[in-house]
């Protein structure tokens, strides 16, 4: 039997009304500015999807055009999917897959290291955490009643 761990007490109770706002409201925010983020990155790879074909290639994807498409149609479709909260956590272990495999891009292949892989482990932390946790309160999958 799986217990959940209590929270801890908080020092000024009077802010638990406020937090309870702000909460679902932050989960939204990130939700939304991640998922028009994904978008906007995809959006030069939707328009020309076999472009990253050579790159895909070279990591070891073949054939590298039919990566190319899956990863312009994931980080698009992903990040629209993520924005509104819809098929949440489907969109965020996709692109979650696009965003370790950029780590590994930038760290290994490129010899980049943190510097070159800074921005993928931070969106890979927000997306892994919406596999994890859902789309929160204000999400369509919450409307819907259903989610992964």
């Amino acid at each position: 039997m799986t217990t959940t761990p209590k929270r801890p007490a908080l020092l000024l109770p009077a802010l638990a009304p406020v937090y309870a706002v702000v909460g679902p409201l932050s989960t939204l925010w990130l939700r939304v500015i991640s998922g028009v983020a994904l978008m906007i990155h995809g959006w030069p790879k939707i328009q020309n999807p076999t472009g990253a074909a050579e790159m895909v290639s070279g990591l070891g994807f073949a054939p590298g055009w039919l990566w190319s498409i899956l990863l312009s149609v994931t980080e698009f479709t992903g990040g629209l999917l993520l924005a509104l909260g819809l098929l949440t956590r489907l969109a965020a272990g996709g692109t979650s897959v696009i965003l370790l495999t950029t780590i590994y891009f930038h760290w290994i292949v490129k010899d980049q290291g943190y510097r070159g892989a800074e921005l993928s482990l931070i969106w890979s932390a927000v997306t892994l955490s919406f596999l994890a946790h859902g789309g929160g309160r204000y999400s369509l999958d919450r409307l819907l009643g259903k989610e992964l």
